[in-house]
């Protein structure tokens, strides 16, 4: 009967162990997934921090020019990588910079951000439409923002 009894304890022993392990493992996996999770949103946070930079960046260069053609040749100055600017005509254009994934400039085809800036001008009011967005082309961020530009007239001019 002693032996009986050992047994008993040891398979009671063994089943709290076993119940043990699974609560330990059960609370590991809960607490890597809080982890990732929080390495996750960690990231998104910077990429959407850095995407608002560089559309603040853009639109400060662009609030800061008289016309599309002053602030095309200042966004030329800011962004020498500056890869594509196309202008429809004088009253529209469109520029695009390519980044990388730290948001440094880079050629299209290494690119995983685009920023498109969109610039229109209709007599005294200069907007744009600013948007970053990923290399799934899916939107990390958009400004639009718009100006009025004070005209000199030809009596204010002597």
């Amino acid at each position: 009967m002693i032996r009986r009894s050992r047994a008993q304890s040891s398979s009671l022993f063994l089943m709290e162990l076993i119940l043990a392990i699974l609560f330990f493992s059960v609370t590991s996996a809960v607490c890597v997934q809080f982890f990732v999770k929080s390495h996750l949103l960690s990231r998104d946070s910077k990429i959407l921090s850095q995407a608002v930079n560089e559309c603040a960046n853009i639109a400060e260069i662009y609030d800061a020019s008289d016309s599309i053609d002053d602030a095309l040749l200042s966004l030329a100055d800011a962004y020498p990588d500056l890869v594509s600017k196309e202008t429809a005509s004088g009253t529209a254009a469109k520029a695009n910079v390519y980044y990388d994934d730290t948001f440094s400039p880079c050629t299209k085809e290494k690119c995983s951000y685009t920023l498109t800036a969109d610039f229109t001008e209709a007599n005294t009011l200069l907007e744009s439409v600013i948007q970053v967005t990923a290399s799934d082309n899916s939107v990390v961020y958009e400004l639009n923002t718009s100006h009025h530009v004070a005209r000199r007239t030809d009596y204010e001019k002597r």
